[in-house]
This record gives structure tokens, C-alpha cells and sequence, in this order.
């Protein structure tokens, strides 16, 4: 691509465009990847147009910790709110997310997480995110009937197992995670409820459905689903 055709299209990348590609660089090669040069050829792009949009690479770096709040953070928190007011649906809304919510990208956590390695900033949001899901879950363990210490303990094996799972890249088809995970819920409640789902699209029925159910079990869900 010329010059001049790079310089025309720049006109047409957004800062969308270059925090979407950092993001893609940031997952398969790690925070120190994200450089505009290389960035602006990929975009077809020069360099300079880098800063209509960002006031330097620091810059382009907080976006991308802001890109992954919104996409990874948050759907934790506003889909647990959308859940019915009760231990079942909560565990399952949050189960929707790690499992089978577009919104949220694996990737992208294992790679912050090993961003924060290197940045006393992102550590310390880090830090904060895995205290304020980790404290989802041990609301949901109480409310299950265990003690406070008892669900502080569950809750951290749900979480770092959920961590573990991404940062291994355990391979595992998407019908064999769902026919799993009324087990897990089952070994990190204490509660057998879900254990009436005995087919991947019964489990996919019962994380589905948490946001549609008024005060019905998941148990229910299962047993409708085709």
C-alpha cells in the first residue's frame, strides 16, 4: 500500500479499530507487541494517524484495560444482576459467562493476567477484579447455607479453577464442558440440583434460561428442554 493510500485511509480507522487490533496483538503476543508501528501497518495506516486518536502508547494502553473491563468485567456483574434473587440462578448466570456469554473472551483475561506481571497498575485492577468476583461468588456459597469462611474457601476454588481452566488451554469440546459442569456445581455447592440435567442441551437450557425464570428452578428447566 502507498503512501497516499495510507494516508487516505486513516480517515476511516476509528479508535475502535486500533484498540481492536491491539487487543488481537495483546492476546497472541503479549503487552509488549502492542507498538504503533507495527499496529499501523496492519491497519494500512501511517504511523502518525496513531494520534488523531491516543496522546501516546500509554494511552492506547488504558483503552485497552478499559476494553477489557467492558467486555470481561463487567458482563459478571450485570448479568448476576439480571438473575433471579436466588443461590441457583445466580451460580448460573455466572456460569453463562465463563462458559457461553459472547461478551466475555478468555483470551483476553489470560492476557491481562499476565500483563499485570509486569504493570504495578494493571496488577493492582487486577487484584481488584479477582476480589470483587470472587466475592460473587462467596455470596452465593452463603446463601447456599454455608458458613462465611466455608464460602470464601468454595468461592476461591470456583474461581481459580475457572482461571486454571483458561490459562491451561485445557481442550475440551463445548458438549463435554456442559455435561461437566452440573458436577462442578454440585461439588462447589453442596448442592445436587443441577444434577437432573443429563444432556448438554439441557445444561445449555438451564444457563440460558436464568434471566426468563421467575422463581423456577433450574432443575424445571432441564427437565423442558428438548
Amino acid at each position: 500500500m502507498t503512501k497516499k493510500k495510507r494516508a487516505s485511509r486513516a480517515g476511516t480507522i476509528s479508535a475502535a479499530d486500533w484498540v481492536a487490533a491491539s487487543r488481537k496483538r495483546l492476546i497472541a503476543e503479549g503487552i509488549s507487541s502492542v507498538k504503533v508501528e507495527p499496529l499501523a501497518r496492519e491497519l494500512g495506516v501511517t504511523p502518525g494517524s496513531f494520534y488523531w486518536h491516543f496522546k501516546n502508547r500509554q494511552s492506547l494502553h488504558r483503552a485497552l484495560l478499559r476494553d477489557w473491563l467492558n467486555s470481561n468485567v463487567k458482563p459478571f456483574f450485570s448479568t448476576f444482576e439480571l438473575a433471579e434473587k436466588s443461590p441457583r440462578e445466580q451460580y448460573l448466570a455466572l456460569a453463562y459467562v465463563w462458559v457461553l456469554s459472547p461478551d466475555f473472551n478468555p483470551g483476553l483475561d489470560v492476557a491481562i493476567r499476565e500483563w499485570s506481571k509486569t504493570s504495578s497498575l494493571v496488577g493492582r485492577i487486577m487484584r481488584r477484579v479477582d476480589v470483587s468476583r470472587i466475592g460473587l461468588y462467596q455470596g452465593i456459597f452463603e446463601d447456599f447455607g454455608h458458613e462465611p469462611i466455608a464460602a470464601l474457601v468454595r468461592a476461591r476454588m470456583m474461581y481459580y479453577h475457572q482461571i486454571g481452566y483458561y490459562t491451561m488451554k485445557v481442550e475440551e469440546d463445548l458438549a463435554s464442558r456442559l455435561m461437566h459442569l452440573p458436577h462442578y456445581a454440585a461439588a462447589m455447592s453442596g448442592d445436587t440440583w443441577l444434577l437432573d440435567c443429563t444432556k448438554p442441551e439441557e445444561v445449555r437450557a438451564a444457563l440460558t434460561g436464568f434471566r426468563h425464570r421467575v422463581n423456577v428452578g433450574a432443575v424445571q428447566a432441564c427437565r423442558k428442554a428438548p
